[in-house]
């Protein structure tokens, strides 16, 4: 189309002090539309052309009815070049190209009809002036005719009179932003992994079962991150393994009633020299059932022990001199007040090995530290230290030394 034709743009902006539902009314009645119908072509495409090829004072004419329907309308040159907005994922348009910096807002993007390339639009993009509005055509709401009154010249978007709006370029496959995946919280993991590790362990179980609960209750406060299931899992395996945990000592704690069994001598003088009632006056007073069980067994107390858990190692002579003073020591251990073995596999002479300390680290470790004597006095020396191990077998418990 040549230069000497105009274009009409209808803006979608409401002259000020205008209705929407009232201007919207007075639009559809001179479009001869439906308002819903007129809301959805018309005013939710603007910015767009509705008049294409008009003379100019036709074009003129048309915009100032449009204006005193309190509309905000303009007349550009009507040129080749057409192009399209992009606002808030909508499609609007088409504009003479010149136009583009009157209609844009930030934010919006913009490309050639018939293009398919979307670009950003800033203010610097182009320099075009909008064209002034005439100062006279200028509507005052008592200037708007009823909506009942003809217009002069109807308002149709058709091929009939001139124009067809073409149809807008389709949006970019990437319009839309893919939906974000949900972290994944290690604490969760880290809360199973330990549950489970209280699960092997059972006096873990108290602290696991507390760190899984703060676990799903900082889950709980925070939406975007997942894991709320696994967080849950750690909850029920740890009060799974607390729940065991606390079963255990019901069977260990039961009362075992003392019963005295009699031990073998470890060497043939022991009889003899242990059990006179001189040397027994002397011996040190029992403890609990573990040392009367000594006792019965024709040995005398040094009254070093010691115990862990249910685990119990006392020392006792089994052999002593005429003055009754042990010349041979031996440890003896227990296991829920029951004798399963001696430490030493001979008892210690004094007169070459000297049984300088014994440590029970826990319920299962015991460490002995023993010294070769020689006859000179003073002459001993820690040399030794032995690892002995509390373990359960098929037969009960029994010891074994540690290498």
């Amino acid at each position: 189309m040549g230069m000497d034709h105009r274009c009409l743009v209808l803006s979608g902006r409401l002259l000020d002090g205008q209705d929407p539902t009232a201007v919207h009314e007075r639009m559809a009645a001179a479009f001869g539309m439906e308002m819903a119908g007129f809301r959805e072509r018309v005013f939710s495409r603007a910015p767009l052309i509705i008049r294409r090829g008009l003379e100019a004072d036709a074009a003129e004419a048309q915009a100032a009815q449009l204006r005193s329907m309190g509309v905000e309308a303009d007349v550009w040159p009507d040129g080749e070049r057409l192009i399209w907005l992009r606002r808030d994922q909508q499609v609007r348009g088409p504009l003479p190209e010149a136009a583009l910096a009157r209609y844009a807002q930030e934010g919006d993007q913009w490309c050639h009809d018939g293009g398919q390339s979307w670009f950003p639009w800033t203010p610097a993009s182009t320099s075009a002036e909008p064209p002034p509005l005439p100062a006279q055509e200028a509507a005052t709401e008592a200037d708007v005719p009823p909506a009942t009154e003809p217009l002069s010249e109807p308002l149709l978007l058709d091929a009939e009179h001139g124009y067809a709006p073409p149809e807008p370029p389709p949006l970019p496959a990437s319009t839309a932003p893919p939906p974000l995946r949900k972290a994944f919280s290690t604490a969760a993991v880290f809360a199973a992994l330990f549950a489970v590790l209280a699960l092997l362990w059972y006096p873990l179980s108290p602290v696991a079962l507390l760190l899984a609960l703060c676990t799903l209750a900082y889950l709980f406060q925070r939406p975007l991150l997942r894991g709320r299931a696994v967080a849950v899992v750690a909850v029920l395996i740890s009060v799974g393994a607390l729940a065991l945990w606390m079963h255990k000592p019901a069977a260990t704690l039961a009362a075992q009633p003392y019963v005295p069994r009699p031990l073998e001598p470890l060497s043939k003088s022991a009889p003899a020299t242990v059990a006179s009632n001189q040397c027994m006056a002397k011996t040190a007073a029992p403890k609990n059932d573990e040392d009367r069980f000594l006792l019965t067994g024709q040995r005398l107390l040094t009254g070093r022990a010691q115990r862990k858990g249910d685990t119990y190692v006392a020392e006792a002579a089994v052999s002593v001199d005429e003055q009754c003073q042990p010349n041979a020591l031996q440890l003896y251990v227990f296991h829920n007040g029951v004798f399963i073995g001696t430490a030493l596999d001979t008892a210690t002479r004094l007169a070459n090995t000297k049984l300088t300390d014994f440590d029970l680290v826990d319920d299962q470790h015991l460490r002995v530290t023993l010294a070769e004597c020689t006859d000179k006095p003073a002459s001993c020396a820690a040399t030794t230290v032995r690892q002995i191990a509390v373990m359960p077998g098929g037969g009960g418990w029994t010891l074994g030394e540690m290498k």
